[in-house]
């Protein structure tokens, strides 16, 4: 088991008075190897979630073990440690660096975990085979395409070798084809042992998982998956 989340509660508070429940005793199991999809539409608290599965936020109440660790008792440097150690990120928007070659994006998490720098450019170049980009080492992201560019993001998000691969909506920023092109090098990246959970509101994408959850004001339920189309992405 990678992660367990028992009874997770999220609020904020709204003025003096008011309350905003936006997760509402949430219970997720991942183990390893599973490759999870949470949908849900804006509003629906997945973003939350997804901050909180991260460490990149705390609940407010329940308890969330990441490979042994109670999140919710961690200090903020304690948190960014564990991000690094055990959880690669893949956002939408790729946030590359602009100045930055494909292999320097891809290195930068090994720098911040003190990687020395001639293992910190042989892993990066590694990864970046691993997605197919070995001929774009030296590319910078204004000279690649944007599926390119969400390949690198993939390669830096697995070149520190993590539990897991958090991806929040993956495709969202791109066109079909290079979106089928991601959708499969997440599957052969599964297939070779990574567990992953993929946050989107877009049915076709969720049903590339083995297991979908639901998420609804703030309730989080698992998903039939025979509900779901096939995938065309």
């Amino acid at each position: 088991m990678i992660l367990e989340m028992k009874d997770i509660c999220k609020d904020y508070q709204m003025g003096k008075s008011s309350v905003l429940h936006v997760l509402k005793h949430v219970n997720l199991t991942v183990n390893e190897g599973d490759y999870i999809a949470i949908m849900g539409p804006s509003g629906s608290g997945k973003s939350t979630l997804m901050n909180i599965i991260g460490c990149l936020d705390v609940p407010s109440s329940g308890i969330y073990n990441l490979e042994g660790n109670q999140i919710g008792k961690c200090s903020d440097n304690q948190l960014a440690e564990l991000r690094n150690k055990y959880i690669g990120f893949v956002f939408q928007s790729f946030h590359l660096m602009p100045r930055m070659t494909a292999l320097d994006n891809v290195a930068l998490p090994l720098l911040f975990a003190g990687v020395r720098k001639a293992e910190r450019r042989r892993r990066a170049a590694d990864a970046l085979r691993i997605v197919g980009l070995e001929d774009r080492v030296n590319h910078h992201p204004d000279q690649l395409s944007g599926g390119q560019n969400q390949r690198v993001a993939i390669a830096r998000a697995i070149v520190g070798n993590p539990k897991l691969l958090l991806a929040d909506e993956p495709t969202g920023a791109l066109d079909s084809t290079s979106g089928r092109q991601v959708m499969e090098l997440f599957h052969q990246l599964h297939e070779s042992g990574s567990t992953i959970i993929m946050i989107t509101h877009d049915a076709n994408i969720a049903a590339h998982a083995e297991t979908v959850y639901h998420i609804f004001d703030g309730i989080l339920k698992e998903t039939d998956t025979s509900e779901l189309t096939d995938p065309e992405v």
